[in-house]
């Protein structure tokens, strides 16, 4: 368990599985997550068993009820890096600093007890909300990958971001 500002990030759980379902299906959080299809139970309980032997799940709980998801994948021992993946899933919570926290806290411990050297992920060009928590964070933006996502009627680019320790540390101490 790992614990941050107002969340708490557990390990997943089987019966977490209906609201994962839920959340990845919530048209909001499938149009920024690139997700083209609607998920079933099935879908969801062998995604997340994979995403458990492949990497770090964690379900993101506020005041006790589960909110979101956040962990860690593509671990790459010898480079140090893995990558990053976040959605705060209940739209009742949106916009109340969730998301930063629960990024806060996983980077702290990917910094500090995975002794990670460098932390990725990649966003939709336009999740304006998503690049606007990063940056403030510590992330840079490494690349742009045009073109790669079809969206709306039309291929929008993915944005390739990082962070490492020192960034993270100074964006921290900026508060």
């Amino acid at each position: 368990m790992i614990e941050g500002e107002g969340v708490r990030l557990r390990r997943v759980e089987p019966e977490d599985y209906p609201a994962i379902q839920r959340w990845q299906n919530e048209p909001e959080v499938a149009r920024w997550m690139n997700y083209n299809r609607i998920f079933s139970l099935a879908d969801i309980k062998a995604s997340e068993e994979k995403a458990t032997t492949e990497g770090q799940p964690y379900i993101i709980e506020v005041d006790g009820q589960p909110v979101g998801r956040i962990g860690l994948n593509n671990f790459r021992a010898r480079d140090r890096m893995a990558s990053l993946y976040l959605f705060i899933g209940e739209r009742s919570v949106w916009g109340h600093g969730y998301a930063r926290h629960a990024l806060a806290a996983l980077l702290d411990y990917g910094f500090t007890v995975l002794n990670l050297r460098k932390i990725e992920l990649w966003a939709l060009e336009g999740n304006e909300r998503a690049l606007h928590l990063y940056k403030r964070i510590g992330f840079v933006e490494d690349a742009r990958l045009p073109e790669r996502s079809w969206m709306e009627g039309r291929y929008v680019d993915n944005v390739v971001m990082s962070i490492d320790r020192d960034a993270f540390d100074r964006a921290r101490a900026d508060g």
